[in-house]
């Protein structure tokens, strides 16, 4: 009996000591993965108020640099929808369970208590039967019911102790697949959310560099400009600005001589005599009229190539726009065609 008892002490004590470790750590733990989820949903929070900052932004901006911000803050959303995600799941999956180990090691100390006291009872029916051989040798009949009540104590205490080492067992094993689960459920749905996030930010990314900030700073140039400052051409440094006229045929200084404007207006009028008397002739058709058709044709082939021109510009400007949309929005429509 007496080489049991320091084994039994060294038991509990074994046991009170995963109990009171476990009850330490696991507390800490849980404490420190809550604080952690709170902070993720807190940052959840403040990037919502980005998005809708940078909705408020966009707005006020031209349109190259509107679509940047809008997809950017398109895909943020998505990111802490994400987010959303993360939070919910470290709360069921990491949190939860060890916060249930706060009632758990609560009822092993329960048990470890039952356990004390039963040993606490076969110690003082021990010392009783000790105390009764001590002064009253002679009494047989109360000797022989102290041994009784001190056999019944031990059993009990035995049992007690036998049934705690097997729940310390399992307490200890379970514990220990709990906490390798906890673990590889918290690594999960962190790389998942990370590699959610990586994916929308890479698209982000790729948006954001294909921005042509030239596009609006050139527009809002053209609003600033009131007009154009107007262009002098100088002949030379020192001369003012000259303005060339186109030069005429210069006049006869020799008077006409009166014999011959006689004589040129009575051929005049013949001709014209001669002229109503046989009709209008036929025109022959102007070399000069041929060439100016031609031209005409040609700047109205010209047009037309320019107007195909600006409308392939801006189909491809509204291609680029478009292949620029944010990915929560390529998602949408990549699941909408999966139904």
């Amino acid at each position: 009996m007496s080489g049991l008892v320091p084994r039994r002490d060294v038991t509990i004590q074994v046991m009170e000591q995963t109990l009171k470790l476990a009850e330490k750590n696991l507390g800490e733990m849980c404490s420190i993965l809550a604080s952690y989820t709170r902070k993720k949903a807190k940052l959840r929070d403040r990037a919502d108020l980005l998005v809708a900052q940078l909705f408020d932004f966009s707005s006020t901006e031209d349109l190259e640099f509107q679509t940047g911000l809008k997809n950017l803050a398109e895909d943020l959303a998505m990111v802490q929808d994400y987010r959303q995600a993360q939070v919910d799941r470290l709360e069921t999956k990491v949190v939860a369970p060890l916060k249930a180990y706060g009632d758990i090691v609560k009822n092993k100390k329960m048990d470890l208590k039952k356990l004390s006291s039963d040993l606490n009872r076969e110690q003082k029916e021990l010392q009783k039967l000790e105390r009764m051989r001590q002064k009253s040798p002679g009494d047989r009949q109360g000797i022989s019911q102290a041994e009784l009540n001190l056999q019944q104590a031990s059993t009990n205490a035995q049992r007690s102790i036998t049934q705690l080492e097997d729940t310390i067992m399992d307490f200890q094993r379970q514990k220990l697949l709990d906490i390798k689960t906890i673990f590889i459920n918290f690594i999960t749905v962190e790389m998942s959310f990370y590699a959610k996030a990586l994916e929308v930010y890479t698209h982000t990314y790729l948006n954001l560099e294909a921005m042509d900030t030239q596009k609006d700073l050139q527009l809002f140039s053209a609003r600033i400009k009131i007009f154009d400052p107007p262009v002098w051409s100088l002949d030379s440094q020192s001369s003012p600005p000259t303005i060339h006229y186109s030069s005429l045929p210069p006049s006869s200084s020799n008077p006409p001589n009166p014999v011959s404007v006689e004589t040129s207006g009575a051929a005049q009028s013949h001709a014209l005599q001669r002229g109503r008397d046989e009709g209008p002739a036929p025109r022959p058709h102007s070399n000069l009229q041929h060439q100016a058709d031609k031209k005409g044709q040609r700047d109205e082939t010209d047009d037309d190539a320019e107007e195909e021109e600006e409308e392939e510009e801006d189909s491809d400007e509204d291609m680029k726009l478009t292949g620029r949309r944010s990915y929560a929005v390529q998602y949408v429509q990549m699941c909408r065609s999966k139904q």
